[in-house]
């Protein structure tokens, strides 16, 4: 293991207790649960009705409603939380210091709902319905890849898929 050390200058969450850091810190600590009846699927064929989903959050608050339409949720999640990790550290991108800034973003997987939406207008209507944005709609890498176009990073912008871990890191 190397001596370096890692320093966390700005955090940004999207989450079932809170799409803030402040209300779901505020809601962590009260011991508020985020688990709920299921609200986005009808449940009634299955056993287990709870889940803890994300509630209230809008998109256009971070993207153009235009733009966003081509994405699957959890790449509106992931530059939600990523701008708000920016904006928390107060740091400022400028010419002079965008290629020491970049965007990492971990996570266990990608845009099912797109993944089952394409493939269901596959079966339905056939492979002329498959959507042009489906693959950068869906793939993890496009998070980091639309924060470093969006906030104007030009250090490394990569995605490391392992498991069921999540985290955005900007400075290197």
């Amino acid at each position: 293991m190397s001596g370096r050390r890692v320093v966390i200058t700005g955090m940004g969450i999207v989450s079932p207790i809170g799409n803030e850091v402040s209300s779901a810190w505020s809601n962590l600590i009260a011991g508020r649960s985020g688990i709920d009846r299921i609200t986005r699927f009808d449940t009634a064929a299955f056993s287990a009705q709870i889940a803890g989903e994300v509630r209230g959050f809008d998109i256009t608050e971070y993207l153009p409603a235009k733009e966003a339409r081509h994405f699957d949720t959890f790449i509106h999640y992931g530059i939600a939380a990523g701008v708000q990790a920016l904006r928390d550290s107060g740091l400022t991108v400028t010419a002079s210091n965008a290629e020491r800034i970049g965007a990492v973003v971990s996570s266990g997987i990608g845009g099912l709902p797109m993944i089952e939406e394409n493939h269901t207008d596959f079966m339905n209507r056939g492979p002329r319905r498959i959507s042009p944005f489906f693959v950068p709609g869906s793939i993890i890498n496009m998070i980091s890849g639309q924060l470093s176009i969006m906030l104007g990073l030009k250090g490394p912008s990569f995605a490391i898929v392992s498991a069921c871990t999540t985290g955005h890191a900007f400075d290197r």
